[in-house]
Protein backbone atom coordinates (compact mmCIF):
# COMPACT_ATOMS: atom_id res chain seq x y z
CA UNK A 1 0.00 0.00 0.00
CA UNK A 2 2.83 2.37 0.87
CA UNK A 3 4.54 1.66 -2.47
CA UNK A 4 1.34 2.45 -4.35
CA UNK A 5 0.99 5.79 -2.55
CA UNK A 6 4.61 6.66 -3.29
CA UNK A 7 4.18 5.78 -6.98
CA UNK A 8 0.95 7.78 -7.23
CA UNK A 9 2.67 10.73 -5.54
CA UNK A 10 5.68 10.59 -7.85
CA UNK A 11 3.41 10.18 -10.88
CA UNK A 12 1.35 13.18 -9.81
CA UNK A 13 4.47 15.30 -9.39
CA UNK A 14 5.77 14.28 -12.81
CA UNK A 15 2.39 15.04 -14.38
CA UNK A 16 2.20 18.44 -12.63
CA UNK A 17 5.75 19.28 -13.75
CA UNK A 18 5.00 18.19 -17.31
CA UNK A 19 1.88 20.35 -17.47
CA UNK A 20 4.03 23.42 -16.79
CA UNK A 21 5.54 23.06 -20.27
CA UNK A 22 2.27 23.28 -22.17
CA UNK A 23 2.46 26.52 -24.17
CA UNK A 24 -0.46 28.82 -23.46
CA UNK A 25 -1.66 31.87 -25.36
CA UNK A 26 -2.06 34.81 -22.99
CA UNK A 27 -4.54 37.35 -24.37
CA UNK A 28 -2.67 40.53 -25.14
CA UNK A 29 -4.99 42.66 -27.24
CA UNK A 30 -4.57 44.96 -30.17
CA UNK A 31 -5.06 48.31 -28.51
CA UNK A 32 -2.82 48.91 -25.49
CA UNK A 33 -4.25 52.35 -24.73
CA UNK A 34 -5.46 53.98 -21.55
CA UNK A 35 -8.63 55.96 -21.12
CA UNK A 36 -8.31 59.70 -21.68
CA UNK A 37 -9.01 61.17 -18.28
CA UNK A 38 -7.52 62.86 -15.26
CA UNK A 39 -4.49 61.12 -13.77
CA UNK A 40 -6.42 60.36 -10.57
CA UNK A 41 -8.94 58.29 -12.55
CA UNK A 42 -6.24 56.55 -14.59
CA UNK A 43 -4.42 55.62 -11.38
CA UNK A 44 -7.56 53.92 -10.03
CA UNK A 45 -8.11 52.00 -13.26
CA UNK A 46 -4.46 50.92 -13.35
CA UNK A 47 -4.55 49.40 -9.89
CA UNK A 48 -8.07 47.97 -9.81
CA UNK A 49 -9.40 47.42 -13.33
CA UNK A 50 -6.89 47.16 -16.16
CA UNK A 51 -5.58 43.68 -15.31
CA UNK A 52 -8.93 42.16 -16.32
CA UNK A 53 -10.55 44.89 -18.41
CA UNK A 54 -7.89 46.25 -20.79
CA UNK A 55 -5.12 45.33 -23.18
CA UNK A 56 -2.66 46.55 -20.50
CA UNK A 57 -2.72 43.35 -18.42
CA UNK A 58 0.20 42.80 -16.05
CA UNK A 59 0.54 39.04 -15.71
CA UNK A 60 1.76 38.10 -12.21
CA UNK A 61 4.37 35.38 -11.66
CA UNK A 62 1.76 32.85 -10.59
CA UNK A 63 -0.03 33.23 -13.93
CA UNK A 64 2.65 30.93 -15.39
CA UNK A 65 1.72 28.01 -13.12
CA UNK A 66 -0.67 25.43 -14.51
CA UNK A 67 -3.66 25.24 -13.75
CA UNK A 68 -3.77 28.79 -12.34
CA UNK A 69 -2.79 30.03 -15.80
CA UNK A 70 -5.92 28.51 -17.36
CA UNK A 71 -8.15 30.18 -14.79
CA UNK A 72 -6.52 33.60 -15.21
CA UNK A 73 -6.51 33.47 -19.01
CA UNK A 74 -10.22 32.61 -19.03
CA UNK A 75 -10.98 35.28 -16.41
CA UNK A 76 -9.17 38.00 -18.38
CA UNK A 77 -10.80 36.95 -21.67
CA UNK A 78 -14.25 37.14 -20.06
CA UNK A 79 -13.43 40.48 -18.43
CA UNK A 80 -12.28 42.00 -21.71
CA UNK A 81 -15.34 40.67 -23.54
CA UNK A 82 -17.55 42.35 -20.95
CA UNK A 83 -15.62 45.64 -21.00
CA UNK A 84 -12.25 46.60 -22.42
CA UNK A 85 -11.08 50.04 -21.30
CA UNK A 86 -8.48 50.04 -24.08
CA UNK A 87 -11.40 50.38 -26.49
CA UNK A 88 -13.17 53.08 -24.43
CA UNK A 89 -12.14 56.01 -26.64
CA UNK A 90 -13.44 54.24 -29.75
CA UNK A 91 -16.88 53.62 -28.26
CA UNK A 92 -19.90 55.76 -29.10
CA UNK A 93 -20.91 58.19 -26.39
CA UNK A 94 -24.12 56.23 -25.78
CA UNK A 95 -22.10 53.01 -25.33
CA UNK A 96 -19.79 54.77 -22.89
CA UNK A 97 -22.80 56.03 -20.94
CA UNK A 98 -24.32 52.53 -20.79
CA UNK A 99 -21.00 51.04 -19.71
CA UNK A 100 -20.46 53.79 -17.14
CA UNK A 101 -23.87 53.06 -15.65
CA UNK A 102 -23.09 49.31 -15.39
CA UNK A 103 -19.67 49.97 -13.88
CA UNK A 104 -21.13 52.34 -11.33
CA UNK A 105 -23.76 49.78 -10.35
CA UNK A 106 -21.17 47.01 -9.92
CA UNK A 107 -18.89 49.25 -7.86
CA UNK A 108 -21.75 50.34 -5.61
CA UNK A 109 -22.84 46.70 -5.18
CA UNK A 110 -19.27 45.77 -4.18
CA UNK A 111 -18.88 43.38 -7.10
CA UNK A 112 -15.91 45.23 -8.62
CA UNK A 113 -13.09 44.82 -8.12
CA UNK A 114 -13.83 41.16 -7.28
CA UNK A 115 -12.96 40.01 -3.77
CA UNK A 116 -10.66 37.24 -5.05
CA UNK A 117 -8.67 39.83 -7.03
CA UNK A 118 -8.37 42.16 -4.02
CA UNK A 119 -7.28 39.19 -1.90
CA UNK A 120 -4.17 38.77 -4.07
CA UNK A 121 -3.82 42.47 -4.99
CA UNK A 122 -4.50 44.44 -1.82
CA UNK A 123 -3.66 47.70 -3.63
CA UNK A 124 -6.81 47.21 -5.72
CA UNK A 125 -9.06 47.84 -2.73
CA UNK A 126 -10.59 51.25 -3.29
CA UNK A 127 -10.88 53.71 -0.43
CA UNK A 128 -13.76 56.17 -0.06
CA UNK A 129 -11.93 58.98 -1.83
CA UNK A 130 -11.10 56.76 -4.81
CA UNK A 131 -14.67 55.50 -4.96
CA UNK A 132 -15.96 59.07 -5.06
CA UNK A 133 -13.44 60.04 -7.75
CA UNK A 134 -14.50 57.07 -9.85
CA UNK A 135 -18.22 57.68 -9.27
CA UNK A 136 -17.87 61.33 -10.30
CA UNK A 137 -16.04 60.33 -13.49
CA UNK A 138 -18.59 57.63 -14.35
CA UNK A 139 -21.56 59.91 -13.63
CA UNK A 140 -20.11 62.52 -15.97
CA UNK A 141 -20.82 60.11 -18.84
CA UNK A 142 -24.45 59.62 -17.95
CA UNK A 143 -25.03 63.36 -17.56
CA UNK A 144 -23.92 64.34 -21.05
Amino acid sequence: MKRILIRVGIGSLVLFAGLQFIPLQFPSGKNAKEIQSEESVKKIFRKACYDCHSDLVKWPWYSRIFPVSLYLIRHVQEGKEELNFSDWEGMKRSEQADSAEKILEEIEDGEMPPKEYVLLHSEAKLDKEELETLKDWLQSYSEK
